[in-house]
């Protein structure tokens, strides 16, 4: 019988809650509704489907992408590397850079957890560590499995360069996950999954964890 033992792992939650109204770009609206009888109350909710933690499938980006549906579910789990930014010079991230934190922790394959700890970038949201068109190719190239982005890591520094980050990556299959937070997760490994919910979509919600060794 499969199981996980407790005693050496704990359990990180990396979601983030999200609660009506959502935001003006990002909404929430909540409505009740009830069945016939009027014994079962049940929410109506009018969401985006970027709203808290979520997966972003190659549909996100190109007209005839993989939808979240098409995606085998083992992409959403598996062996992490933490990724820390912690250096404002290095917040540009580049494929060296990437080398220079988890060449020795890195395994091919591997799920790359991002996280950025340039703390006076957290609030606000400025000069945030952030990929480019070249650490998008080194995710490619050292065939990264699902690429994960807390809070306050950005997709590029301007939107050409955020397109272009999506092709190289999306362009590869590689599906992202964003909005987490990962400031719990104290080694340079851990198991991770984010499993979205069976939208024949191009994005879906997930809940987002991670297995540590205690």
């Amino acid at each position: 019988m499969f199981s996980i033992d407790l005693e050496r792992y704990r359990l990180v939650d990396l979601s983030v809650m999200i609660e009506p109204p959502g935001t003006a770009e990002r909404p929430l609206e909540v409505s009740i509704g009830r069945l016939a009888d009027d014994a079962f109350k049940m929410d109506i909710t009018n969401l985006h489907t970027h709203v808290g933690t979520h997966v972003e499938a190659p549909a996100h980006f190109f007209e005839d992408g993989a939808l979240i549906t098409d995606m085998p579910l083992t992409d959403f789990f598996g062996p992490a590397t933490l990724l820390s930014i912690d250096d404002a010079s290095e917040h540009a991230l580049t494929g060296e850079v990437i080398d220079a934190h988890i060449s020795g922790t890195y395994r091919r394959g591997d799920i790359l957890l991002c996280r950025n700890d340039i703390l006076p970038s957290r609030e606000p949201m400025k000069g945030n560590a952030t990929l480019t068109p070249d650490s998008a190719r080194w995710i490619v190239e050292h065939e990264v499995k699902l690429v994960v982005l807390d809070c306050w890591f950005g997709l590029g520094r301007d939107i050409p360069e955020t397109r272009a980050v999506h092709d190289i990556i999306m362009g590869a299959d590689i599906c992202i996950v964003e909005i987490v937070v990962l400031d719990a997760l104290t080694k340079p490994r851990c198991w991770f999954m984010a499993l979205p919910v069976a939208f024949a979509l191009d994005s879906g919600f997930a809940r987002a964890i991670a297995f540590e060794e205690r």
